[in-house]
C-alpha cells in the first residue's frame, strides 16, 4: 500500500488499489473511508505532504506522529522567538517544545532548520533563554543558536551570494538548500566553521550528502571556499563590524570640537555612512537607518553646515521613496525643512512626500514653497502630479500642457504629459507625445520607456520589444528598462524567455522587487503555484514596503481555491496600503470569485468613486453585472468601456462572451482576433472562437479546435479554461468517463458544476451531493439555476426537473463562456 502524510493537516491517507482512507493524529485508531477525488480537500493548504510507497500502517503512523511533532516543535519555536507574544504564552510554548524535543529525530530536524537561517532579531534569543531558564532541552538549543549565530550568520551569507548560473533556475537552487536544510549541511559547517581538520571533514560530509544533487561539486565548492576556516575569521568579525555603524572620522577624537577635518574626508565619511543608510533603508530596517541617519546629519552640520545636512536628508528621502516606505520618506523630508527652510529643494521633497501618502493639501502648499524658494519647474510638475493623484486628469493634463510652455527644457513634464493621455486611455496621442518627448531628450531613459509601454498597450509587442532592446544598450544600468522588456515577453507568451530575462536582473541587481515580482509572477503563468507563492513570500521579506508582492501573494492563494485566505491577505494589504488600487481590485475579485457577486459590485463602486480611471476596477464591475445574469447591463458597460478603450482586448472579448450567450454569433466573432494565438489575450479569444462552434452544436470541429489549443498554449489558466470546454464537448456526447477524468482535481464553480452533472450520470451520486453541498456554500449568482436543475435531475433536491438535455447544455456553455471572458 501507499500513504501521503502531512503533519501541518495532522492526517494521513492510505491507498489501496481504488480504495482509500484516511487517519487523524486525533483518533490513531479510528480509520476512515474516503473517495479517492476528496484526497486535495483533507489536505488543502498543507505544503509539506509526504509521499510513502509501498509502506505498512505502522510505519504510516509511526510517520505521521513524527511529521506532526516537527510541525508542531517549529510552530512553538516561532512563537518562544516572537517578542510580540506575551510572556505566559512563549513560557508555555517553551514546556511543550521541551516535550517534543525528547524525540531526538525530531530534534535533530529542527536545528537543521535553525541553523539554515539567522535569526529575524539578534535578542530573540537571548530573550527567550530568561524566560526558559538555563534547564531544560528548550533552552539547551536556543543556547546553542544563539552562540552559534554568527557562525550561522557567515554560512547563510555565503549561500546567499552564489551566483545564479551555479543552477539551472532559482528553484533548482531553492531545492538544493531545501536538500542542504534536511540533511543537516548548514548546521555541520557552522558547528566546526573555524576548525580546520573539522571543517575538512565537514566538507567531504556535504559531498556525500548532496552527491545526488545536479552541479554539486561546483555548488559546494563555491559555497565553501570563501569560508574556510581563515577566511570564516574574517567574515564573522566583519559582520561584527557591519552591524555598527560606521565611523565618521578616524578617532573619537575627531568629534571634538574645533578638530578640523579635510574635505577628502567628510565627503569619504558622508558617503559611507549614507549607503549604510541606504542599505538598511532597502532592507526595511527603519529604526537602525533612523539612527545611522542621526550620526551623518550629525558629522555634517560639524564640518559642512546645514545645508549638506539638508541635501543628504533630501537624497535618502528619495532613497525611501523608492523603496515605498513613506512615512520615513516623509520623517526624512520634514528634518531636512526644518534644517533649511530656505531649501525649495526640501520644501519639493518634502511636497514629494506628502504626494506619495494622499495628503494633497499638505503636497500643494509644500509646491508652492518650493516654487516661492526658487525650484519652478519641479513646483509645476508637481502641482500636475496632485490634480492626478486626485483623479482630476483634465486638470491635470492642462496643467502640463501650460508648464511645457514655460519650462521647455524639463523631460520630467513632457513625459508627465505623455502618461496622463495614457492614463486617460487616449494612447495614440499618448505615443506621439512619448515619440516628441525622446526627439527632444533621446538620452532620457524614462521617454524611450513610456513610448514602449503604450506600445504594448497598444498591441504592437514586436515594436515595443524591439523599443526595450534599444533602450537596454542605451541604459543598460536602468533596471525598469530591463523589467519593462522581460514584462513585454511574458505578455508575448514566451514565458521561459521572460523567465529568464527576470533571472538575469536579478542576478546583476539583487535589489529590484519589481524583476522579482514579474519571476513570481512568470512562476504563476507557468502553473508553479506553490514556487509561485514562495518567491512571492521571500520578496515581502526582503521588500516589506512594496505592495505588489503582497497582491500577488494573494492572487496565487485565489488561484490555488484558498479563497478565504486570499481574501484576508487582501484585506491585510488594503490596511497597509490603503492607496493601493490593485489591492482594492483583487479583493473584489475574490469576492467573486467566492460567489459573493453583490459584495463584489459594492467593492468595485467604492473603488470608481476612489479611482475613477482605473479601468480594471471599471472592468470588474461590468464582469460582476454579468455573473448576477444582468447580461443587457453589463454588455451596455462594456460597450461604454471600449467606447473609451477600443484597443483593449479583455474588453472585446468580454463582450464577445456576452453576444456569444446571447446568439449573436456575427457580431461576437468580429470582435475576436483571427491571428495565430501569442498573448494571453489572444489566446481567450482563441478560447471564444471554440465555444461559438461548441454552441452551435458543431461539436467535432469544437473539440479538434481546443486540443490543439491545448497542445500549444503556455499559459496555465488558459489550459484551464480548454481543459473544460473539452469536458462540456465530452458531456454533450455523453462520454461521462472521459469528462470525470478530465475534470481531475480542478476546483472552481464551474467546474463543480460540471463534476455534478457527470457524477450524477455515472451514477456517484455521493460525489455529485458532494459538489452540490459545495456549490451550496459558495455559488455565482447566474449559476445557481443550473445547479438546482441538476440536483433536481439526479434527485440531490427534493423536486422535479423543468428542463431538458439541451437547456442544460446551453447553460454549461454559457457559464465557462463567461467565465474565460
Amino acid at each position: 500500500m501507499d500513504a501521503l502524510v502531512s503533519g501541518q493537516s495532522g492526517l494521513a491517507v492510505i491507498i489501496q488499489g481504488n480504495d482509500s482512507s484516511f487517519l487523524s493524529i486525533d483518533t490513531m485508531e479510528e480509520e476512515r473511508k474516503c473517495h479517492p477525488a476528496n484526497i486535495r480537500y483533507l489536505f488543502a493548504g498543507a505544503t509539506d505532504v509526504l509521499e510513502l510507497k509501498s509502506t505498512s500502517k505502522e510505519a504510516v503512523k509511526d510517520r505521521l506522529i513524527h511529521e506532526w511533532r516537527f510541525d508542531r516543535g517549529l510552530h512553538l519555536i516561532l512563537i518562544l522567538l516572537d517578542a510580540n507574544e506575551d510572556a505566559e504564552t512563549r513560557a508555555e510554548a517553551g514546556d511543550c517544545l521541551t516535550t517534543l524535543l525528547e524525540d531526538r529525530t525530531v530534534n535533530e530536524r529542527l536545528q537543521n532548520v535553525l541553523y539554515s537561517a539567522e535569526l529575524p532579531n539578534p535578542k530573540c534569543a537571548s530573550d527567550a533563554l530568561g524566560l526558559l531558564g538555563l534547564g531544560g532541552a528548550a533552552a539547551g538549543l536556543l543556547k546553542a543558536i544563539d552562540n552559534d549565530q554568527d557562525k550561522i550568520r557567515v554560512v547563510c551569507t555565503a549561500w546567499n551570494e552564489l551566483a545564479p548560473t551555479l543552477f539551472e533556475s532559482q528553484a533548482a537552487k531553492d531545492d538544493f538548500r531545501n536538500a542542504a536544510t534536511k540533511s543537516g549541511v548548514f548546521k555541520i559547517l557552522a558547528e566546526n566553521l573555524l576548525e580546520p581538520t573539522g571543517f575538512a571533514l565537514s566538507s567531504v560530509e556535504c559531498h556525500q550528502r548532496l552527491r545526488n544533487l545536479p552541479n554539486h561539486r561546483a555548488i559546494l565548492g563555491n559555497w565553501l571556499g570563501p569560508i574556510k576556516p581563515e577566511r570564516a575569521r574574517q567574515a564573522t568579525t566583519r559582520q561584527r563590524e557591519e552591524a555598527r555603524p560606521p565611523r565618521v572620522g578616524k578617532s573619537p577624537e575627531d568629534y571634538r570640537p574645533g578638530r578640523e577635518t579635510s574635505a577628502f574626508e567628510a565627503y569619504e565619511s558622508v558617503k559611507k555612512q549614507k549607503q549604510a543608510v541606504i542599505t538598511l533603508i532597502k532592507k526595511g530596517d527603519t529604526h537602525k537607518a533612523r539612527k545611522f541617519t542621526e550620526d551623518l546629519i550629525r558629522f555634517q552640520l560639524g564640518t559642512g553646515g546645514r545645508e549638506y545636512a539638508a541635501k543628504s536628508l533630501c537624497d535618502l528621502a528619495q532613497r525611501a521613496k523608492n523603496a515605498l516606505n513613506y512615512s520615513f520618506q516623509l520623517e526624512l523630508a520634514k528634518r531636512a525643512v526644518d534644517l533649511c527652510p530656505e531649501d525649495g529643494w526640501a520644501h519639493g521633497q518634502l511636497a514629494d512626500a506628502y504626494l506619495c501618502l494622499g495628503r494633497y493639501d499638505d503636497a500643494v502648499h509644500s509646491f508652492n514653497q518650493a516654487s516661492g524658494s526658487g525650484e519652478l519647474a519641479f513646483a509645476a510638475s508637481g502641482l500636475a502630479r496632485v490634480l492626478w493623484g486626485q483623479g482630476r486628469l483634465s486638470d491635470a493634463l492642462e496643467t502640463y500642457e501650460k508648464a511645457q510652455k514655460q519650462y521647455p527644457d524639463d523631460p520630467q513634464i513632457w513625459n508627465g504629459r505623455a502618461e496622463v493621455l495614457r492614463e486617460m486611455w487616449r494612447y495614440e496621442e499618448s505615443l506621439r507625445a512619448y515619440e516628441e518627448s525622446v526627439g527632444r531628450f533621446p538620452t532620457d531613459p524614462v521617454s524611450i520607456c513610456g513610448k514602449a509601454t503604450v506600445l504594448k498597450d497598444l498591441g504592437r509587442l514586436e515594436e515595443s520589444l524591439n523599443t526595450y532592446r534599444e533602450a537596454i544598450q542605451l541604459f543598460p544600468d536602468e533596471l525598469f528598462v530591463r523589467d519593462g522588456l522581460a514584462d513585454v515577453l511574458r505578455g508575448m507568451g514566451r514565458l521561459h524567455d521572460s523567465l529568464d530575462a527576470y533571472e538575469k536582473t536579478i542576478s546583476l541587481f539583487p535589489e529590484d522587487s519589481v524583476a522579482r515580482c514579474g519571476r513570481a509572477e512568470v512562476l504563476r503563468d507557468m502553473g508553479l503555484l506553490d514556487e509561485s507563492l514562495r518567491y512571492y513570500e521571500e520578496t515581502i521579506h526582503l521588500f516589506p514596503y512594496v505592495p505588489v508582492p503582497y497582491c500577488g501573494r494573494a492572487e496565487v492563494l485565489k488561484d490555488m481555491g484558498l479563497l478565504s485566505d486570499a481574501l484576508v491577505r487582501y484585506e491585510d494589504t488594503i490596511l497597509r496600503f490603503p492607496l493601493e488600487a490593485r489591492a482594492h481590485n483583487g479583493r473584489a475579485n475574490v469576492l467573486r470569485k467566492m460567489g459573493r457577486v453583490t459584495e463584489a459590485l459594492q467593492a468595485f463602486d467604492r473603488t470608481i468613486r476612489q479611482f475613477p480611471y482605473d479601468i480594471f476596477a471599471l472592468s470588474g464591475r461590468a464582469a460582476s453585472l454579468k455573473e448576477l445574469g444582468k447580461l443587457p447591463e453589463a454588455l451596455e458597460a462594456y460597450e461604454v468601456l471600449l467606447n473609451r478603450n477600443p484597443t483593449r482586448p479583455h474588453l472585446r472579448h468580454a463582450k464577445a462572451a456576452i453576444l456569444a450567450v446571447l446568439r449573436r454569433y456575427k457580431e461576437a466573432e468580429s470582435l475576436l482576433p483571427e491571428n495565430l494565438p501569442q498573448t494571453r489575450d489572444d489566446w481567450i479569444g482563441y478560447h471564444l472562437r471554440g465555444m461559438i462552434l461548441l454552441k452551435r452544436d458543431m461539436i467535432r470541429p469544437a473539440i479538434k479546435h481546443f486540443e490543439e489549443g491545448l497542445a500549444k498554449v503556455p499559459f496555465a489558466d488558459q489550459r484551464r479554461y480548454l481543459q473544460k470546454a473539452i469536458v462540456v464537448a465530452t458531456i454533450r456526447q455523453r462520454r461521462f468517463h472521459e469528462a470525470a477524468e478530465r475534470l481531475g482535481l480542478l476546483e472552481d464553480a464551474t467546474t463543480e458544476i460540471l463534476r455534478l452533472h457527470t457524477c450524477g450520470e455515472l451514477d456517484r451520486i455521493d460525489e455529485a451531493s458532494m459538489a452540490y453541498e459545495r456549490l451550496r456554500r459558495s455559488c455565482p449568482t447566474v449559476l445557481i439555476p443550473l445547479r438546482n436543475e441538476l440536483a433536481a435531475k439526479y434527485a440531490i433536491r427534493n423536486e422535479k426537473p423543468r428542463h431538458d438535455e439541451t437547456w442544460i447544455f446551453e447553460e454549461e456553455c454559457s457559464s465557462v463562456l463567461l467565465e474565460a471572458a
